[in-house]
């Protein structure tokens, strides 16, 4: 699958038609058809203006891939940890408060009588 045809299957998905992507974006609609027929990809600020309307990657549109950002990567790391400790978080709010306390007050001492590992 080719730039173009990525385009016109994201089109598809988000209800989009090409003239509106055309007008959008600053080219003509026809173009599309000609890239899909020649396999060529627009130039770098087309490309870009594309995949701003769509919501996606030059990346993904160039290649069909995504490769995430560090941030994105972050905040993946950090929601799954959130996912890890749903529960134990779930438990904790159903304590009491002076045993809810008592937890994290254990819970500090044990962090800080051993080294400080980094989130997996």
């Amino acid at each position: 699958m080719n730039f173009w045809e990525r385009v016109d299957e994201l089109l598809e998905e988000k209800e989009i038609n090409r003239k509106t992507l055309a007008a959008e974006a600053g080219f003509d609609a026809s173009n599309i058809t000609k890239g899909i027929k020649n396999a060529n990809i627009p130039a770098a600020d087309t490309a870009v203006k594309i995949a701003g309307i769509l919501n996606v990657s030059v990346e993904y549109l160039v290649t069909g891939s995504y490769t995430p950002s560090a941030t994105e990567d972050s905040i993946a790391k950090k929601m799954r940890l959130f996912r890890k400790y749903r529960a134990l978080i779930s438990g904790m709010e159903m304590l009491s408060e002076n045993n809810r306390e008592a937890v994290e007050l254990l819970v500090a001492k044990l962090a800080s009588a051993s080294p400080n590992e980094e989130s997996r």
